[in-house]
């Protein structure tokens, strides 16, 4: 981080915790991440994840868990939206469950019928990562044995092979407060991918690259992937038209 950005940052940071604007009340099922810096990106992962940089958000609001199955029944009935794909498909559709086999398109939706929006990939990593640089939501480091209370992956042994309803794993949440944002679902994002992004991205409440592009963002890894694939900074994308049974979703809001 260049010192003149990192003066910044610390000048900044004070400044935010001296005056913070009252937020709105949060609506229910959703958490209030306050604005403020925080670290994005690795130094040592993937290309895609560098450089390591430090980004401001404003307020906001996120989902507190994934959209579950019985979310979004109550949108279909509300809307007459089909039904995403493996609906019938007994081992993803407990209504505790999240929705798969949604692409982003179908999340947007959704989220436009709640009043909201998907959240942008800075706001994703900081609501599941917090503010001091981990990997995984309650921490830096992965012991053997964490899987069965923190997280639901591939072939560890946790309570379900497939999904895990979207409020388990209650030693697994994020500093903030967040369910499931190692594995389970990968989650959409509002921004659409550029593997560059991080080099040239802005560093107050960065939205994306401009498209449209190819592929949309999607994070936090699924029950499909191992301990290493569910890491906070990993960035996966996809044609935004695909629907899959590792895909799902949680909306945000912003707070003004």
């Amino acid at each position: 981080m260049r010192p003149y950005r990192l003066l910044t940052f610390l000048v900044f940071s004070s400044f935010v915790f001296l005056y913070s604007p009252a937020q709105a009340e949060t609506p229910p099922g959703m958490i209030y991440i306050p604005q403020g810096y925080f670290q994005m990106g690795t130094s040592s992962g993937k290309e895609d994840e560098k450089p390591v940089h430090f980004v401001f958000t404003p307020g906001y609001f996120i989902d507190k868990y994934e959209v579950s199955n019985q979310n979004y029944s109550a949108f279909m009935q509300a809307t007459g939206h089909p039904a995403p794909k493996f609906w019938n498909d007994s081992r993803f559709n407990e209504p505790d469950q999240p929705v798969v086999g949604v692409n982003w398109h179908d999340a947007m939706a959704y989220a436009k019928w709640k009043g909201r929006r998907l959240p942008t990939e800075a706001e994703w990593e900081k609501a599941a990562r917090g503010n001091d640089g981990r990997l995984w939501p309650w921490g830096r480091k992965f012991d053997k044995g964490i899987n069965f209370f923190f997280l639901n992956i591939f072939g560890e042994n946790d309570n379900y092979p497939f999904t895990a309803p979207v409020d388990y794993y209650h030693s697994g949440v994020s500093p903030f407060g967040l369910y499931n944002t190692a594995g389970n679902v990968w989650e959409w994002c509002l921004d659409w991918y550029d593997k560059d992004y991080y080099r040239v991205s802005p560093e107050i409440n960065p939205e994306g690259p401009q498209g449209p592009l190819k592929m949309k963002v999607l994070r936090g890894g699924s029950w499909v992937n191992s301990i290493e694939g569910v890491k906070i900074v990993n960035r996966a994308r996809n044609l935004p038209h695909i629907k899959n049974e590792i895909y799902g979703f949680r909306t945000a809001l912003s707070s003004q």
